[in-house]
């Protein structure tokens, strides 16, 4: 029995006995998600919460739900909770015996072993597997702790492997049938050096680790063993291990230089159109991950592109492909809450931010019992009011971000104190800006480490109306919105720069946003001129409280303006790289090097 198109979850068991009777577990997951992106959120809960013991399938469907909940607010409880059931999932698709997965430190329960399972259950559950690999590790990096990067990476590397075999597996029985997959061209340096060990302890004692080695116990399929696999099913897996390879391969290509480091050391790289490639593929598959490759695609088009600056010369590329993505799906997905908020996002990128507005409203409204959405839809009206200098909008989201956000509250707090200060409420401000250090709790976070900065500023003393303008300003540029904001907002902007000139401890700071506003405004040459001449402000030594990530930033932007001029564009090269080479500890340094490797990258292609 269905309902709006989803399996009533009641019929999966006996109604006076509870006995449990057999369910179509591939169609019920993919209906699970699908209804959570159709707002069904509860709905979606409570269907994979009931059969989250069904099936590793099922298991899966809960542990992504839970995952993805956790990754919209980035708050502590539900990280913890997304790691347990991503933990759940892993020990459900594990057999009790077998030499695919060897238990080193806890002992598993599950019954069955490998040999014993269907060609399609075994490939499943070794994705699944790997699907737990790769949450796992995102949800380390997601703390933002250089001490998770090498158990993260590890868990990567597990993932990967697991991908990688199998996808060429499914591979061989499409060549075998007289069709062809994207070709793989290799995550893993199987010619290279064998990978470290990790330190001991540096898997978790509830982790386990996966042995790929001994292939005779992997319970591996050759073409032979698959031919029992139906057209469909071999295509949805084709589907899932797409999404999750593909995934990977995209994020190692975004990954910052620290983390490659960590990542070349453990023997593989990334491909960022391959991997694409893959997730469009696993997109149009009848894997219950289908939609959530849809989803990745219009999160890498709207929101990775724009921020690191990825082939993005202009945004027209970033809308078409979005927008394809979006009425392509529109049937599916008609009232959407998440729909909307990328509508939002593509309206952003066009400049119509007052439209950009409207959608995101309309997704708060539509996500009523979705929290985790309500929050970044709030963000996003925050964002959009602060790019067109409504100061008081801003502050109104701001402010409920503070109070209702478990993530980062001292971030909150921040932009909270900014825009009241910007209101020329400034004893206000002051008082919020005394939160903000108690409110930080991650030292290592530069993200909080700029917020707790900023903040001891006015420890003594409220900021000025000004200054708290020129920080929402600052902020912009940091959080690259400044190419979305109108003509006029950024004049406005120009004017209330100008007013600062004559602080001399503020210049670097504020030539260096004239600089970024006239690039905005296209007057590239002004633009040249003032990044240059922040460059001729640096002091032999750094000055008590001057803003010096004014200078690698300037460094990096005038290196940008000389690659478009092929006659300067080996002077623009050098530039980029003195802004990441000669320059160190200062606010979004990560950010500023993740940028400087996407465009060498550029460089290179």
């Amino acid at each position: 029995m269905a309902k709006n198109g989803v399996v009533d979850p009641r019929y999966a068991y006996g109604e006076a006995d509870d006995t449990m009777v057999q369910i179509d577990d591939v169609k019920l997951s993919l209906e699970g998600i699908n209804l959570m992106l159709n707002n069904g959120f509860k709905e979606s809960q409570e269907i994979f919460e009931k059969f989250k013991k069904y099936s590793p399938l099922m298991s899966s469907g809960w542990s992504f739900v839970t995952f993805m909940n956790a990754l919209m607010t980035y708050e502590d409880d539900k990280l913890d909770a997304a790691r347990s059931a991503v933990k759940e999932t892993e020990k459900l698709c594990l057999p009790k015996s077998g030499g695919f997965m060897k238990s080193l430190r806890t002992k598993m329960s599950n019954s069955g072993v490998w040999g014993k399972l269907s060609s399609e259950d075994r490939i499943q559950r070794r994705i699944l597997i790997a699907d737990c690999q790769l949450y796992m590790a995102m949800l380390i990096f997601s703390r933002q702790e250089m001490t998770g990067i090498l158990r993260g990476g590890w868990l990567v590397r597990k993932g990967y492997k697991i991908y990688e075999k199998t996808y060429e597996e499914i591979g061989k029985i499409y060549a075998a049938r007289g069709q062809q997959m994207l070709a793989n061209p290799g995550m893993v340096d199987k010619n290279g050096a064998a990978p470290p060990t990790p330190p001991p302890g540096e898997l978790g004692e509830e982790e386990v680790e996966i042995d790929l080695d001994d292939e005779s116990e992997a319970g591996s399929d050759s073409p032979g063993d698959l031919s029992d696999l139906s057209d469909e099913a071999l295509g949805r897996l084709r589907g899932g291990v797409s999404f999750g390879y593909g995934l990977l391969q995209l994020v190692i290509s975004l990954m910052p230089p620290s983390v490659l480091k960590v990542v070349n050391l453990l023997g593989f790289c990334g491909d960022r159109q391959f991997g694409l490639a893959c997730i469009k593929q696993a997109s149009h598959s009848r894997d219950m991950k289908a939609p959530l490759a849809v989803l990745t695609l219009l999160w890498y088009h709207t929101v990775v592109r724009p921020f690191f600056g990825l082939q993005v010369r202009t945004k027209e590329d970033c809308v078409r492909q979005a927008m394809v993505i979006l009425e392509e799906n529109k049937p599916k997905y008609p009232s959407s809450a998440l729909m909307s908020f990328f509508r939002g996002r593509v309206l952003k990128l066009e400049g119509k931010l007052d439209e950009a507005l409207d959608r995101y409203s309309i997704a708060l409204e539509e996500c009523a019992q979705q929290r985790e959405i309500q929050l970044i839809c709030l963000y996003e009206i925050g964002w959009g009011n602060l790019m067109k200098m409504n100061w008081e909008e801003s502050l109104l989201a701001f402010a409920r971000l503070r109070d209702e956000s478990k993530w980062s509250q001292s971030y909150y707090a921040f932009l909270t104190a900014m825009t009241q200060g910007a209101l020329g409420q400034v004893e206000t401000a002051q008082e919020i800006y005394h939160e903000v250090p108690k409110l930080s709790k991650k030292r290592n976070n530069q993200l909080e480490q700029y917020v707790t900065k900023k903040a001891l500023r006015y420890k003594k003393k409220p900021p000025t109306q000004l200054e708290s303008v020129l920080t929402a300003i600052e902020v912009l540029y940091l959080w690259k919105a400044l190419p979305e904001c109108s003509e006029d907002t950024l004049i406005n902007m120009l004017k209330e720069c100008e007013k600062a000139e004559n602080d001399k401890s503020k210049k670097p700071l504020v030539t260096l946003l004239k600089g970024a506003i006239y690039k905005d405004l296209g007057n590239i040459n002004v633009a040249k001129q003032y990044f240059e001449d922040v460059l001729k402000l640096q002091p032999s030594k750094p000055a008590k409280n001057q803003d010096q990530h004014a200078f690698p930033y300037a460094c990096f932007e005038l290196g940008t303006l000389m690659l478009e001029d092929e006659h300067t564009a080996a002077v623009g090269k050098r530039y980029i790289l003195k802004a990441k080479e000669d320059y160190k500890d200062f606010d979004f340094e990560q950010r500023l090097h993740v940028r400087v490797h996407a465009t060498l990258q550029q460089i290179k292609a």
